[in-house]
């Protein structure tokens, strides 16, 4: 009886999927997406909501084309178990929240359970979105898309925290090519992230001229060459450009 139960005992691991023998509770594959997750999905319904919406509103807003194969979200319980699964894995990332790692052959985003959960997986994601439309992508404006997108799609344009952090700020000012001298995520501090996001918003809800540079910026990257600096594309196009920034957020 002993050698029968031991012979069940087996076969059952060797019959569960391996992601189930890994320790998740639900996998669930979402157009590119593979989600995996400590939890069950249901408890985080809109998130996966607006995952199956999020490729289409970035390749709507910034007229590119995403070709992702596969983009694998992992969904951790809590900070215990998402450290101890990259410790082994991605050990430089233990201490960040959230985490976009981009693997020869995927895409990975990593995240755990706290009340930010949506907009973290939400940012992650684009960047793993924006790296399979885009041979490179500078760091400043990787960031300022990505908190862009984070939120969810009735909140992007007139209602991110951002916003009010910028009206609030006295004396604020862009200073694009401050944050195009950023080459290291050590770099960004909170503001930059603010003032990246104030420069996409300015760039996707502003004057069509600032459409335009961005179009002419991404045509650049897409052929291969070093690319004009954005700031540059803007100027050319638009007189002004710091006041007409200030003038759109404030």
């Amino acid at each position: 009886m002993r050698g029968l139960l031991a012979s069940f005992v087996v076969l059952l691991l060797i019959a569960l999927p391996l992601w189930a023998a890994a320790g998740w509770v639900e996998e669930q594959q979402l157009g590119p997406y593979l989600i995996r997750s400590e939890f069950a999905l249901r408890d985080v319904s809109d998130l996966v909501s607006d995952l199956g919406d999020l490729q289409t509103d970035l390749e709507t807003m910034l007229s590119l084309k995403c070709q992702p194969t596969e983009i694998q979200i992992h969904l951790f319980r809590s900070q215990r178990t998402y450290v101890n699964y990259l410790s082994k894995r991605v050990p430089d990332g233990t201490k960040r929240r959230a985490l976009f790692v981009q693997g020869t052959d995927a895409g990975r985003v990593y995240a755990y359970q706290t009340r930010d959960l949506d907009t973290d997986v939400r940012h992650e994601t684009t960047h793993a979105l924006l790296h399979t439309a885009l041979p490179f992508v500078p760091l400043w404006l990787d960031e300022g898309f990505a908190e862009y997108f984070e939120a969810s799609p009735g909140l992007r344009e007139k209602h991110h925290p951002h916003l009010g952090e910028i009206r609030r700020a006295m004396w604020w000012k862009p200073e694009i090519e401050k944050l195009e001298a950023k080459r290291e995520m050590l770099d960004m501090g909170k503001n930059d992230y603010r003032d990246a996001w104030g420069v996409i918003h300015f760039i996707l809800h502003g004057p069509p001229a600032a459409r335009e540079a961005l179009a002419a910026y991404f045509d650049e990257i897409k052929s291969g060459k070093a690319p004009t600096p954005l700031s540059q594309h803007l100027r050319r196009r638009i007189p002004n450009l710091d006041q007409k920034i200030i003038s759109h957020l404030k």
